[in-house]
């Protein structure tokens, strides 16, 4: 059974550097499959605003002029229909690219928390 990640788990995450750091290598493989450059200062204190301007300005292109490379995108991250809607409907007030971007965010997140509890607990047996 998968783990189930509340939003609390997710801000907690990001107050450990290895797993910020993880999620932003995470990150820049899979944009970079795409052939779009996310780079990393190495300081994980302000990784977020510079992180996610970045990749806001890829979604924000992909949105106007190459959707299906972005819905590609969306396939290799893992997002699918039912998440864009979930976060539309939290937060409706969000313009969509920027909804986009925090979505892709949480869910490399998720995927690397995913990963270290499934390490973690296939340890212990």
């Amino acid at each position: 059974m998968l783990p189930a990640f509340s939003k609390e788990d997710i801000v907690k995450a990001t107050g450990r550097e290895e797993l910020i750091r993880k999620t932003i290598d995470q990150i820049i493989k899979d944009f970079a499959e795409f052939d779009l450059n996310i780079s990393f200062s190495g300081e994980v204190n302000d990784f977020y605003d510079h992180l996610f301007a970045q990749m806001l300005e890829h979604i924000t292109n992909l949105l106007a002029n190459h959707q299906e490379k972005l819905f590609n995108l969306l396939y290799r991250i893992d997002v699918n229909m039912n998440d864009i809607d979930k976060y539309e409907q939290q937060m409706p007030e969000v313009p969509y690219n920027n909804l986009l971007t925090e979505l892709i965010l949480h869910r490399e997140l998720k995927k690397v928390m995913t990963r270290e509890y499934f390490r973690h607990y296939s340890g212990q047996k």
